[in-house]
């Protein structure tokens, strides 16, 4: 091989090598190129995945304000409520609390001295609420609605629902007023009684009655009483 065969045939060789390296470089540069589409996909998707928890954490953000605040409302409304409550019992005690006084002066003041004087007494003045007291000063009893003139008296017991309990109770008072009738202005005087509701228990009723009591049955909306005669002697205290 001549000096100049073997020149071309190095250039030759040259140009396939130089070939071969611009191949490689064209490889690693659209290699470059893929990498750098990759990683910009993979930052758009990080911003992506951004938006999103963001997206989220705001509609967690909200539902959790629109809840805390609707539950500021029905807690505000509950106070409302139990606060409007309060008021119609602390109502309704004081109602209760002014009963029977209210009863007395509204329906037995009008009717029940008439009607008791049409069993054969005489009384001429009746007294609502009338107290009592020790010659010290402290107090002896206090009688719903009481019923005088100067031979007899008549001390009455007033509820709204008459309970048996109710009668035991009047029994005693007027034992006491009995025991105690220098302080109560009834010495010589009889003493009767009666009790009067518009819800009266028939057991109440019946030991009423059979203790010689009157019965007194109030009709509010018609401001009238009928009165029941005991079913024994009357008692006198």
């Amino acid at each position: 091989m001549t000096s100049m065969t073997a020149l071309e045939d190095i250039v030759a060789r040259i140009g396939i090598k130089m070939e071969e390296l611009a191949e490689s470089q064209k490889g690693l540069a659209d290699s470059h190129k893929d990498t750098e589409r990759v990683l910009k996909e993979l930052s758009v998707s990080h911003k992506d995945t951004e938006r999103v928890l963001k997206e989220q954490n705001a509609e967690t953000d909200r539902i959790l304000t629109d809840k805390i605040s609707g539950l500021s409302d029905k807690i505000s409304a509950l106070s409302d409520k139990i606060s409007s409550l309060s008021d119609e019992v602390n109502k309704w005690v004081g109602h209760f609390g002014n009963s029977i006084g209210n009863i007395v002066e509204m329906i037995l003041i009008p009717g029940i001295k008439q009607k008791i004087n049409d069993f054969g007494h005489n009384f001429n003045s009746l007294s609502p609420r009338k107290q009592y007291y020790y010659k010290d000063g402290k107090t002896l009893t206090e009688v719903d609605l009481f019923l005088e003139n100067g031979d007899e008296a008549m001390a009455v017991e007033v509820k709204t629902h008459l309970t048996l309990k109710d009668v035991n109770y009047h029994l005693r008072r007027l034992k006491l007023l009995r025991e105690n009738e220098s302080e109560a202005h009834l010495t010589g005087k009889a003493l009767y009684s009666a009790v009067a509701g518009f819800d009266i228990d028939l057991a109440a009723r019946e030991r009423a009655s059979g203790l010689g009591m009157y019965i007194v049955e109030m009709i509010e909306s018609t401001k009238y009483v009928n009165v029941i005669k005991p079913s024994v002697e009357l008692g006198k205290w």
